[in-house]
């Protein structure tokens, strides 16, 4: 119960800095945009249509907000020696990176949201999955994509590199998200990737929560 509630306590801090300073969403909200209007006039030119590239357009941009996000997220914790303090205090290691993931998971959603109204009211996106397919594809793999940039935007943070170093790390490793999830979204009706469908995305989630959890303490140490 006490993790539960220093989960919350903490989730709650990072929402109410963010919304007090406003670092994050509307940049990303804004970005998000960007992208998805750039790429599809670039398939509409082509000829090749937007709609049956619909899941890929909108994962490129939550991919390239999410990283910016995992960085300005963190960054406000280490100005002024936050996270220092937070490190001090007899927290479980494992409840900060919970705490922060969920945070994280919260603000992509509500980019997600934002992105994808606007691409289907403006830009005539159109998405193959059902709207209750389509939030349990786009949950599951923000999920796994903010774990992955959760974990590793504390070593970034760390050091001088910022931007292209969470990006080369973090892009890869959700890959077979990334992948699973598109599929999913373009048709709902495919077995998904290695023919197993949501449960890439169910497992993927499940391996990078307890990899965080276990080695979160670890990774800002370093």
């Amino acid at each position: 119960m006490n993790a539960l509630r220093d989960i919350a306590l903490l989730v709650a801090k990072d929402l109410r800095v963010e919304a007090r300073g406003r670092y994050t969403l509307p940049l990303l909200c804004v970005l998000g945009i960007l992208f998805v209007t750039v790429l599809g006039l670039g398939l509409a030119s082509r000829g090749d249509g937007v709609g049956p590239n619909a899941g890929a357009v909108l994962w490129v941009a939550y991919l390239f907000g999410g990283a910016l996000c995992f960085e300005k997220t963190m960054a406000v914790d280490h100005r002024d020696d936050a996270l220092a303090a937070l490190l001090m205090t007899p927290i479980d290691r494992g409840v900060l990176f919970v705490s922060k993931w969920i945070a994280n998971v919260l603000l992509l959603s509500v980019v997600a949201a934002v992105v994808t109204a606007a691409s289907l009211l403006f830009l005539g996106l159109k998405v193959n999955a059902s709207p209750s397919v389509f939030i349990r594809v786009t949950v599951l793999g923000l999920a796994g994509f903010a774990a992955v940039g959760t974990l590793f935007s504390g070593v970034v943070a760390t050091t001088r590199m910022h931007g292209g170093l969470l990006a080369a790390v973090v892009f890869p490793l959700c890959l077979p998200l990334v992948l699973a999830s598109a599929r999913l979204l373009n048709d709902p009706q495919s077995i998904g990737v290695f023919g197993l469908g949501e449960s890439v995305l169910v497992a993927f989630d499940l391996v990078f929560l307890a990899v965080g959890w276990l080695t979160f303490d670890l990774l800002l140490e370093a």
